[in-house]
């Protein structure tokens, strides 16, 4: 039986975890990993309270949003709980993966526009890359060498202007983008689906060591989570989250990386494809995007432009609301967010009813960019003050009235 002091961290006849396993992300990864608790349980508990240990006590007093079956885990087997949440943290501090939080000042904002963002994610590397402008440029693991070369170049050249290249570390298009973006100054970020603490495929295991020294891996699964069929959708959606723009280079019909951008469509993200042969197999999704409209890119100009940018110039920014992993941010950028997030919200619910509003209408008549309605609507879900139902997004009754 787990004693209810195991709350504060320590726990008789183990040593003390504050040197390799802090107490608070002890915390934050026993909560995560209580059954029942996915990320928007998670992320409700933690932002929410005023401290994930109130979120723990929370879990024990049971009540609306609780699942039952964490309830009962956490009376009966707290003490295990937490030292597998402790165990985790250590293993991840041993390894240099920096364990962050959706609570924390530092996590990305533009997650936000997930229906269900990771309550927790594990980063290796130059954290500061996540507060920089994104692009992510994705395509197929049987890729041809035409297609690698054109995914490398772009990459270079996207990453010498500054901006920050994404994939997902896979064979063939994503391994090209990324070690073309290693060559410039915007670096590159590798979102994972698996556990930061190892190579896969195998094959790149080289490349996932110069990541981890020179550019980030990202991932929210914890080390020691081997990579399987059902991790790969969800590491899309975080990879398309995290840019401001999405480039598909060389993707067959049923190309993996069509997956993200069924992501990045729903967060109003800009989708760009290279044109290919018509008579190749492999690059029948990619034209596919053209036909449906997405754009046709063949250079980094054409990406940049495409964005809103000029060639030359400094980058404008990430995501609304991303602030960088490396450290609190400064007060009057907390003030400002607060500031903005709150006049967000505002407008969101003044479109809001019981009767459902489909979303197309919701980004139409809120005046701002769709990434920020949606980082609203995600806030409003997960305060339970909203919630989208199959024919739009509605307000909860105990809501009206309310301001934001």
């Amino acid at each position: 039986m787990g004693g209810h002091s195991s709350l504060t961290g320590g726990t008789p006849g183990l040593p003390e975890p504050e040197a390799a396993a802090p107490p608070d992300v002890v915390r934050l990864l026993a909560l995560r990993s209580l059954p029942g608790v996915g990320d928007r349980v998670a992320a409700r508990l933690l932002l929410g309270a005023f401290s994930r240990e109130e979120a723990l006590k929370r879990i024990l007093g049971g009540g609306p949003g609780v699942p039952r079956p964490a309830r009962e885990a956490w009376t009966v087997s707290s003490t295990r709980i937490l030292e597998r949440a402790r165990e985790i943290a250590r293993r991840a501090a041993a390894q240099g993966i920096h364990v962050l939080g959706i609570d924390e000042p530092g996590y990305p904002a533009c997650l936000l526009r997930l229906h269900d963002p990771p309550a927790v994610l594990y980063l290796r590397g130059r954290t500061e890359l996540l507060g920089r402008p994104a692009l992510a440029l994705v395509g197929s693991r049987r890729a041809t060498a035409s297609g690698r070369r054109v995914a490398e170049r772009l990459a270079r050249r996207i990453s010498e202007e500054g901006w920050t290249v994404v994939s997902g570390l896979a064979l063939g298009i994503d391994a090209a983008a990324h070690r073309g973006a290693l060559s410039g100054k915007g670096g590159t970020v590798a979102v994972l689906g698996r556990g930061p603490d190892r190579a896969y495929p195998l094959a790149h295991a080289d490349l996932f060591h110069q990541i981890a020294r020179d550019g980030l891996l990202v991932s929210e699964f914890p080390p020691g989570v081997p990579a399987s069929a059902h991790n790969f959708p969800r590491r899309n959606r975080v990879l398309a989250a995290l840019c401001r723009g999405i480039v598909v280079v060389e993707a067959a019909r049923r190309s993996g990386a069509l997956l993200t951008v069924d992501h990045a469509v729903d967060m109003g993200i800009e989708v760009m494809a290279v044109p290919g042969s018509v008579e190749a197999p492999s690059t029948e999704g990619s034209n596919g995007l053209i036909a449906d409209g997405a754009s046709m890119v063949t250079s980094a100009e054409d990406i940049l432009r495409q964005l809103g940018e000029e060639p030359g110039s400094m980058p404008s920014g990430p995501p609304p609301g991303t602030r960088t992993s490396g450290g609190p941010p400064r007060e009057s950028d907390l003030g400002d967010e607060a500031s903005r997030g709150q006049d967000d919200g505002d407008r969101v619910v003044a479109l809001l009813s019981l009767d459902p509003c489909p979303l197309d209408l919701l980004l139409d008549e809120a005046g701002l960019p769709p990434s920020r309605v949606l980082a609203a609507l995600t806030r409003l879900d997960l305060a339970g003050r909203a919630r989208r139902e199959p024919e739009g997004w509605i307000l909860l009754p105990s809501t009206l009235g309310e301001g934001a």
